[in-house]
């Protein structure tokens, strides 16, 4: 697929209206509250930047995934070279729900589930919840499909076991 440079920013700005929702939540599971606007910043500079380079072999949301990811886990590793040992270790301690879990909207579950599990296991289950393929998410991630099924397997478990009666 070939863009002409005057597309380009239209087409890019398009894409970004369409998927900002996703591109806030990858920003929102890897950033403190206060570095949330920042990571989405620098995921849309990143996305700018190889957008010319994108030339479809993959689905959009798979490049999105990638590059966002790719941010994503270059803060966390500068979150923590910048933290203490101590403030890295109670910035990872997962949240807890405000009141009973029986009494939380479906989005607090969510956001507490997400906040126990680990990077990999976090950023499968949101491209799960996506709709991507097993086969996309091992493009994004450089996990085999296999072994990304299996994942998503002990992740339904998993919630099962800790939110369902």
């Amino acid at each position: 697929m070939i863009r002409e440079a005057s597309n380009a920013p239209l087409g890019f700005e398009r894409l970004i209206r369409e998927h900002f929702g996703r591109i806030r939540r990858i920003a929102r599971r890897f950033a403190a509250s206060g570095a949330v606007d920042d990571l989405v910043q620098d995921i849309l500079t990143r996305l700018w930047r190889s957008y010319p380079g994108f030339r479809g072999d993959a689905k959009v949301e798979s490049w999105i995934y990638r590059v966002s990811l790719n941010a994503a886990m270059t803060h966390v590793s500068e979150t923590i070279k910048a933290r203490t040992l101590q403030g890295a270790i109670s910035a990872r301690a997962p949240a807890e729900l405000e009141g009973s879990p029986a009494g939380a909207s479906t989005a607090q579950i969510l956001s507490d589930f997400l906040s126990r599990l680990g990077e990999i296991d976090a950023s499968i289950l949101m491209m799960y919840m996506d709709g991507l393929t097993a086969d996309e998410m091992s493009g994004v991630l450089g996990i085999t499909a296999n072994a990304i099924n299996v994942r998503i397997n002990r992740l339904k478990q998993k919630f099962s076991d800790a939110y369902v009666d």
